[in-house]
């Protein structure tokens, strides 16, 4: 129920200056509410904000983990494929040579690739 036209009515009614100046205005409890209301969606909206803050950082962490583990990976797949590789020769070598062979006489590559 609103009372602000009952009391609008009454003092129309007595136009009396005396009422008037003891007459103290009732809050408007709609804007209160919506005054309300928008603090609270402020306040959700900090809340919310740094929220997502600690998610971004997460997902940093996780990401910066999945590389490492990517690098790692990888990493173990490159020593899997030497060690093959180096199965795979030594399989392949003679067991009656021995690894301490005289060298060719064929001249060898410098370092770099250059020769003279």
């Amino acid at each position: 129920m609103n009372i602000n036209p009952i009391i609008r009515t009454i003092l129309n009614h007595f136009r009396a200056c005396t009422i008037r100046s003891y007459l103290v205005v009732l809050p408007d409890h709609g804007r209160i509410e919506k005054q309300l209301k928008l603090e609270e969606l402020i306040t959700e909206r900090g809340v919310l904000d740094m929220r997502s803050l600690e998610l971004s950082l997460q997902q940093k962490r996780v990401e910066a983990n999945l590389t490492d583990l990517t690098r790692c990976i990888r990493g173990m797949e490159f020593d899997l494929k030497v060690n093959s590789d180096l199965e795979k020769k030594e399989n392949k070598q003679p067991r009656g040579t021995s690894h301490n062979s005289p060298p060719s006489d064929k001249k060898s590559p410098k370092v770099g690739g250059f020769s003279e």
